[in-house]
Parts: C-alpha cells; structure tokens; sequence
C-alpha cells in the first residue's frame, strides 16, 4: 500500500512540474529586431525587459531585415517587421511566411500610400491616348527608400512604349523612350548616381527638365521637386498632368487640411482604365498603391504570434508588453490584425498595380551582369543583392556565378563567361598583367583603414632604414603582391636593385620567405617558408617567431595579428613591433591601396561600363553605410550570416569610380600608380628600361593588329 502511495505521489509530482515547466518554462517566441542609425540602439533599450520570465517573447538581433528572413527561414527567429519589398524577396526567393499585422501610420488607411494621376481639364486628356507630346510633371528622384523607382517609374511604365536599343544603356533607353513621348517635363533629382553621367544624360534630353524652375540644375532642390512639387509643377500651369500621391493631391486641393493651392473643379483624374473621374470621388480610380510594413513569420506559428501582438498595450510603460509594442511599432501609430492571416501572394493581390509594377518586362534579351563568387557564402550573399537589386528596380539584372577561386573567376572573365570580380590588392598586378581587366569601381575607406603596406620589425631589430635591409631574412605575404612589388619599386628608386627583381631580390636579401615565389630563379626566398606563413599574418607569424628579421605587411594586420587568438601564435603584443620610416619627412608606408575593388574586362564596352557602374553605385546608396530607410534591407558592407568581408569588406565606406573617399584626397604612394610604373625600372645606374614582364603583356595586345 506504501508502495503505491508513493508511486500515486511521484505521478502527481511528475504531473505538476510538467504543468510548471509549461507555464513558466515554455520556449519563448523569437522576434528578429534590426536596429537602425540611432544613437540609442532600439535592441539595447528595449530587449531586456523581454529577458524576464514573465515575456513571452526574446529578441535575436540582425543586421538587416533579409537577414531577419533568412533567420526566420532556418528557424533561428519566428517572427519579424518586414516592407512590402522584403516580402517580394522572400517570394523570389521561395522563403514561405504569412503576415499576420499590419504597421499602419491611420488606423483608417488600407495602405501606406495610393498614386494617382492628376490632369489638367483644359489639356483635352481623354484616355492614355491623348497623352503624347503633353507636359509631364514628375516627383523625381533622390528619395528612393520611400519611393523606389519601380513605382516612380510605374505611370511611365503604363503609357510609353519601351525603347530596347542596343547602343544606349537601360536608363538612357527609359530617359530616350520618355523624351520622345513626352513634349515638356520636369523630372528633378538623379537620374543615374554619376553625377557626370547625369548631367550628360540631362544635356542630351532637355525637354524632361524644360518645366523645371530651374531646368539647367534639375536638381533635388527644384522647386518642383518632390511629393507636392509635382502638383506645384501642375497647378503653377507648367505641366498637363501629375504624378502624386493620393493624399497629397487631396491637401494640395483642400479636401483635407493643410491649404488649399489650387481650384479643384479644374482638374481630375486620369484612370488606367482610360476613363476620367472628378478630384473630389468618394471612390477615386488608382493606378498603384504600396502596402504596409507587416510582421510576418512561418505559418506554424503564426496564429500564437498574433495573438501575443493582439494584447500588447502600453498601459504598464514598465511592461515586457509595451517594450515589445516599442520594438515593433518605433515609426507607425497602429498595428492591426489581418484576420485570416494571409499569403504574401494573397496579400499583394489586394494592392491594386503592386505585383504589376514589380513584374513589367525588360527589354529582350535581357541585359545581365555576371557577378563571379569564390565561394558558397559569397555566392549566397550575391544572390539576396541580386534580390535586393530586382525589387528596387535596379538593372541590369545581376547574376551569381561561382568559380574555386580569385584566379579562376579572373580566368572566367578573360573567357567572357563572367563580367565582374572583386580582386584584393594582391592580385591586381596579376589581374592586369595578366588577363587585361581593368578597374570598374574601388572599395574606399578613410585613410587609416587602407592597405598601407609597411615594413616591420621586431623592436629589438638593430634595422632601421630600407638601405640597410640587406642580407636580412625577409617574410612576404605572397610573390607578386602589394608588399613584394612595393619593396621591389622602392629598391629600384633608391638604385639598390636592377631590372631583374626575382633574381636581385634573391641577392639582396638573405634566406626568406616569398609564398608561391618561382622556384627556378629565387631559391634564396622560399628556403625560410613554413606552411602557415601566407598572407598578411602568415608574414608576421614567420616575423614574430624568429625566422624572420622584416616582414612587408599592411599596417591594419598588425592589430589583427595581435588580437587572433590561435594556440600556434606566441600572443605577440604591439610593443614588440617596430615599423621602418625611411626618413622623418617622408610616409612609413611604402604604398597604399584601396581595400579591394572590382575588375571588368579592358574591352568592355563605354555604354556597359555606365551600365554596370551605376548598377553598383545604386546598390551602394540602398544597401551601403549611406542607406535612407529607417532600418537597412540588406548590408552590403559589413558581416554577412556572422561572417565578415564576404564580397565586400566590412569597412567599406562607399563605392566610387576613383580609389579614394573624395576627388580631393591626397596620400602619397597609390599603389596604382606604383603599378603603372613598373612598366619602366630603375636601374643600378639611374636610366631606365621597359621590364621583360610588361613585354610579354605587349606582344599578344599588339599580335592582336596584325
């Protein structure tokens, strides 16, 4: 009998922690968080009162909302703030989730805004037909995260025949295609994000700024630009029809409040049906809307995360509730429930022209860019730039292809398989010489961030100048990079070395180590080579453990070296090293280089070299440090799935067609220009003579005229 009194309590027992266990230990829900460019990190402020036991919701913090999808996707998240372009990619991308919110800014409103077309009666605008040669009055463009050129460009889009030359880019087709339909416009801001390219644009086709207030500039500060600027275009009496939004046009012409500009009864609206309908209609006719922002997760949990959205308050400020309300509604007023739940495509079919104006068709073939990846995570990462690019409406489309590696993708691009590649300091040498890319755009950073290359010692080293190296056991990152090729050119400067680097380099310095160095003529300088001394801490680690006596680096591996936590290194401290200045007056550094930068193929074409160009500085101003949105869709600069310099380095500033931060930027030594110079070598004796090397890039450029 005691014996099944006591089995009984251990039920009961067993019973009872099972219930406590899921009442106060069940799994707490995930919500993906992003922060934004605040000082005040929304994360920091506000996760951890979710910490406590009481929430029933934790935070798990990204980098960007596409990495909240892929989060969500792998199951490390359940449940995120997205925009109407971030479910699209999901959608391309096959990422399966339901919404279940809406972020709204009025309660009221179905969407976040509508866009109309506005007309002039004494235009004589009937239909779509009647809208040849007539004066177009245009938001413009300079505020693509609120406004993405696919709905900017949607009216246009509608009612001009597309144009598909093979000689003019993809924007100048779109810019020619209007010009030619429209008489007059005003079409303020950039075009193109080259400022040259858009002012040649602007020169070329006139009349899209003729009826701006000042159509020379046709700038971001015309009077006639932006949201009401293209109503003031219209009702100043400049043009015939607008592109607005909805309840501008209903300020603008006094139906809510904020003044009246302008006399209603003189205008109305140009349906997409080609019919025509008063400013005043209680049901007025919309060519395309823009959803809401969402919270979206799996559809396993979807209804258990509405209902957990459903009771947040802010009545206790103190409250894990009202701090989660916070995290999801930091730039909206009200989160309404969408009941049933709903499909991204279910969703979208309820916003008239969305999935239209995201779906019109490219000129055909389409036009590609072949971006070359050297690896699974640079390839995934270039696949969500590419969906992040289509969404926006940025083309030409690009396209990820993977190679093994650096040299293959170079290989890929001088077999015109592939357009596009990023290529490290160290490879451009090989990159010019010897498969004729050339540079299509650099990764610039302020100064202290760039690839300094500098000679290092160990500070009991007795070397303390360049000309005093000799004999020395040196330690090279690699043969034929940034730091063998500027201790080569600065030894022929100071007339130490002759023409024949391999075989004089070999002379002057004593057993060292050259990774990859030609074995035939150099024996000298891969005698000292160990199988971890590639590469920048390669070098210090051959410096650090006493094979070496110099190391040629870049200045920013120092710091690196000394933080990499790796049993195999001593743990160096930075005391322990000395860098070499030649003199006083004079930079340490022997050259300097941009991070990375992209290559392309010499015989590229000027009108593709535009097109891709502006491809890359586009994305650079969505995704890059410079972003507009309130939080980032995708981070082109910085780690990716927790993994830094994937495509690009993590402290990339921006994207620009010259290697350094400004036009105006000066630091001596480019690297570059180091490069240039090596088609000519400073001799022993001061004259100077083509280097055999270069020769043999000649002879096949010039067997190419005969």
């Amino acid at each position: 009998m005691t014996g099944f009194i006591n089995l009984k309590f251990c039920v009961l027992l067993w019973l009872f922690l099972g219930l406590f266990m899921s009442v106060h230990g069940a799994k707490k829900y995930r919500i993906c968080i992003v922060d934004g460019k605040e000082v005040t990190k929304r994360s920091t402020r506000y996760c951890p009162k979710l910490d406590g036991p009481d929430s029933q919701v934790e935070c798990v913090v990204a980098s960007d909302r596409l990495d909240c999808l892929r989060r969500i996707q792998k199951g490390k998240a359940d449940f995120g703030i997205f925009t109407p372009e971030d479910m699209v990619a999901a959608t391309n991308s096959e990422i399966e989730i339901l919404i279940t919110n809406e972020l709204r800014f009025d309660r009221e409103d179905k969407y976040e805004y509508q866009v109309v077309a506005v007309i002039l009666n004494d235009a004589h605008i009937r239909s779509k037909h009647d809208l040849r040669g007539k004066r177009f009055c245009h938001p413009g463009y300079g505020y693509e995260a609120d406004w993405t050129r696919i709905l900017s460009n949607y009216f246009e889009a509608s009612v001009v025949t597309p144009q598909c030359s093979t000689n003019l880019t993809i924007t100048e087709n779109r810019v020619k295609a209007s010009s030619d339909f429209f008489g007059a416009a005003c079409k303020a801001g950039p075009w193109v994000n080259n400022p040259i390219l858009d002012m040649q644009l602007k020169r070329k086709y006139p009349n899209l700024c003729e009826l701006c207030g000042d159509s020379n500039k046709c700038s971001m500060q015309d009077k006639y630009w932006g949201r009401r600027g293209s109503l003031l275009c219209l009702t100043d009496g400049a043009g015939d029809i607008s592109w607005a939004r909805l309840e501008d046009v209903r300020q603008h012409f006094g139906f809510t409040l904020g003044g009246q500009e302008a006399t209603p009864e003189d205008y109305s609206l140009l349906c997409p049906d080609n019919t025509i309908m008063p400013l005043n209609s209680s049901n007025p006719c919309i060519w395309v809307v823009k959803p809401w922002s969402v919270v979206a997760t799996k559809r396993s949990k979807a209804q258990d995360i509405q209902a957990i959205i459903d009771q947040l308050d802010h009545r206790d400020p103190n409250s894990w509730k009202s701090h989660l309300l916070s995290l999801i509604e930091p730039a909206y007023l009200s989160v309404e429930s969408i009941k049933p739940v709903l499909s991204i495509e279910t969703y979208f079919h309820q916003a008239k022209g969305f999935l239209n104006a995201n779906s019109f068709s490219a000129c055909h073939p389409p036009r590609t860019i072949r971006f070359c990846t050297t690896s699974n995570i640079e390839t995934a990462k270039c696949s969500w730039l590419r969906e992040s690019a289509a969404v926006y409406g940025i083309e030409p489309d690009l396209d990820c292809l993977k190679a093994d590696n650096t040299t293959h993708c170079m290989m890929a691009l001088n077999d015109n398989v592939a357009d596009v590649v990023m290529v490290s300091p160290d490879l451009l040498h090989s990159a010019k010489r010897d498969y004729n890319l050339t540079t299509l755009f650099y990764e610039t950073v302020a100064d202290a961030k760039k690839y300094l290359t500098v000679a290092v010692t160990r500070k009991d080293s007795k070397l303390n100048s360049i000309d005093n190296l000799r004999g020395a056991k040196a330690c090279f990152p690699s043969y034929d990079g940034v730091a063998w090729n500027s201790i080569a050119y600065t030894l022929q400067k100071m007339h130490i070395i002759g023409c024949s680097v391999n075989i004089e380099m070999a002379n002057f310095f004593g057993p060292s180590c050259v990774p990859n160095i030609p074995k035939n003529e150099s024996d000298n300088l891969w005698k000292q080579c160990q199988s971890d001394f590639d590469g920048d801490q390669g070098a210090l680690h051959c410096l650090s453990s006493g094979v070496g006596d110099v190391a040629f680096v870049s200045m920013n591996s120092i710091s690196q070296f000394i933080n990499v936590e790796n049993l195999d290194y001593p743990g160096p401290r930075e005391e322990n090293f000395k860098i070499i200045c030649q003199d006083k007056n004079l930079p340490c550094h022997l050259s300097w280089a941009p991070l990375g930068q992209a290559m392309i193929r010499s015989s590229s074409s000027n009108m593709w070299i535009k097109d891709t160009l502006d491809v890359f500085l586009q994305l650079d101003g969505l995704f890059g440090k410079s972003y507009k949105d309130l939080t980032n869709a995708f981070t082109m600069f910085g780690r990716y799935d927790s993994v830094s310099d994937v495509l690009f380095h993590d402290g990339t500033e921006k994207l620009r067609d010259v290697p350094t931060v400004k036009n105006t930027d000066i630091m001596d030594l480019p690297y570059n220009s180091i490069l240039e110079r090596t088609r000519f070598c400073y001799s022993e004796n001061g004259s100077r003579k083509i280097t055999f090397d270069i020769l043999l890039v000649l002879v096949p450029i010039f067997s190419l005229f005969y």
